[in-house]
Formats: C-alpha cells, structure tokens, sequence
C-alpha cells in the first residue's frame, strides 16, 4: 500500500531506514483506513517521496503558492512529500532525530487524509497529539 520513493541527493536513505518507514506508514496507514473516513479510507495507494529542499520548494511554490521550503506537502490523491533537508533542520531545533523527524512528517500527511486540520491552534493541538501516539506506538525506537 505504502511505497517509499527516496528523491533526495542531500541524505543517501538506507535501504533498512527505507524499510522501517514503509513498514511503519503501512500500519498508520491501516489504522487510520480502519477508522474508515477522509480521503484516507478510500486510498489503495499511497506515495511518499523523500526530496531536498529545492524540489520541495518548487513544488510547494506551484501548487501552494509559497515557493519556500517545507516539511510536508500532502496531495488528497495519496501523494506525500517530505523534505528530508527540512526534517534535518528540525531535529536540530527539537532536539531530535530526522530521522524521526521523517517518519513524523509522514504521520501528519496521513493524518491530512485522514480529515485531520491543523491551521486553528485547538484542532493543530489534537493533530499533533494524535500524531505522537501514532508515532510512539509505530515507531517505538525513533
């Protein structure tokens, strides 16, 4: 259900790291279609690409009209982004792993699908909630 395509030049993705993070969003991915709403529930496919910066910024000024870099961009069809280089600036400020950065960001595009909003501060709060428990029980080693 969940392929994982590693676009970055930035940070070579392993093959084991790459396994780990479709093994995980496999299992997000059957919780959150379990539950049976969002665009979500309908999906046979979801893609996740792992891209640097510039083609992130690109894709987010085309689509979104930012043309900044960014650390999701989620498509209703089941595509993700994430930016790899993004998720590494982060784990610095958080004091984390990107690696868990990573497979985070892909938590929070499913949660997108799943009907889940995080532009008001009161549902972002849920989101972000909802999104730890998944990480913490998908991702236990992250």
């Amino acid at each position: 259900m969940v392929e994982v395509f590693p676009g970055c030049r930035s940070r070579e993705i392993s093959s084991e790291f790459q396994g780990v993070l479709e093994s995980g969003w496999n299992q997000v991915a059957a919780i959150l279609q379990g539950v049976g709403v969002g665009e979500i529930a309908n999906l046979k496919e979801l893609e996740i690409s792992l891209l640097d910066d510039g083609e992130m910024a690109r894709i987010h000024g085309e689509f979104l009209q930012d043309a900044t870099p960014t650390d999701v961009i989620t498509f209703e069809h089941g595509e993700l982004l994430i930016g790899v280089e993004e998720a590494q600036k982060q784990a610095v400020e958080f004091g984390t792993s990107a690696d868990r950065e990573i497979a985070l960001y892909g938590i929070h595009g499913m949660l997108h699908l799943a009907g889940f909003d995080d532009r008001d501060p009161a549902d972002a709060k849920i989101m972000s909630l909802r999104q730890e428990e998944l990480l913490l029980k998908v991702f236990p080693g992250l």
